[in-house]
């Protein structure tokens, strides 16, 4: 609480006018000197705080407050910081909050962009296994196998963050099962991979193929964490 009145204060009192103004200059610190201090040597050239930015570090925090007043004095819903994370895209990844989500997709939000790294918000929504977020993203429009710039749709990422009642759900909606990243993993292999045996045990049951193999030619089998008999195929007898 705390915080969000914080937020919301500064962004009152300066009416985000001020935003656009450079910030200070630190006594005794001439332009561009070196952040010797950080040690990396790079020109340390202080940025303003711009209302885009304010809006962006509102929606991280889910201070709800600040976000609309923001959008109030006319910052764009579709803000994006500069690894192009939208802040309907930061309200799924980073505060975790649907309901934050749905109120910005209904002031404008897509509900489906993705950042840089070709994640949607759906992807992260599902690594993190908010099942609600992920209901209403899917149910708005969100792409169910949509991929990242490595190939991996959110099945891959609850599959990674071991989510097992995402990947359920996932599937039930037609996600496809077998598909390939861009190293030739499935979803099994990587399950397999990470000892994630639960989600193994459930994608082999919904069909996934465990003669499959990566580039490197492996398969789940081959990559499983010891113990992990459901990985392997048994061979006929």
């Amino acid at each position: 609480m705390a915080r969000t009145m914080i937020g919301f204060t500064a962004l009152c009192a300066m009416g985000l006018a001020a935003t656009n103004a450079p910030a200070s200059q630190p006594a005794g610190e001439a332009p561009g000197e070196r952040n010797l201090i950080m040690g990396t040597g790079e020109p340390r050239d202080p940025q303003p705080f711009t209302r885009e930015q304010r809006l962006l570090d509102a929606v991280r925090r889910g201070d709800r407050a600040t976000v609309e007043r923001a959008l109030e004095l006319g910052v764009s819903v579709e803000a994006a910081d500069d690894l192009q994370r939208s802040a309907l895209l930061l309200a799924a990844r980073d505060a975790q909050d649907a309901d934050l989500v749905r109120f910005l997709h209904e002031r404008g939000g897509v509900i489906d962009r993705a950042d840089r790294s070709g994640r949607s918000p759906l992807s992260y929504a599902a690594s993190s296994g908010q099942l609600g977020l992920v209901e209403y993203l899917a149910e708005n429009g969100a792409e169910i196998d949509r991929a990242d710039r490595r190939g991996r749709s959110p099945l891959f990422h609850a599959v990674m963050g071991d989510r097992a009642e995402i990947v359920s759900w996932l599937l039930d909606r037609g996600a496809e099962i077998d598909r390939r990243d861009r190293y030739g993993d499935t979803a099994l292999i990587m399950a397999c991979s990470k000892g994630h045996g639960e989600i193994a045990w459930l994608l082999v049951a919904r069909g996934a193929d465990r003669s499959l193999r990566n580039d490197q030619g492996r398969s789940a089998g081959d990559r499983a964490a010891p113990g992990l008999d459901v990985c392997r195929e048994i061979a006929p007898s």
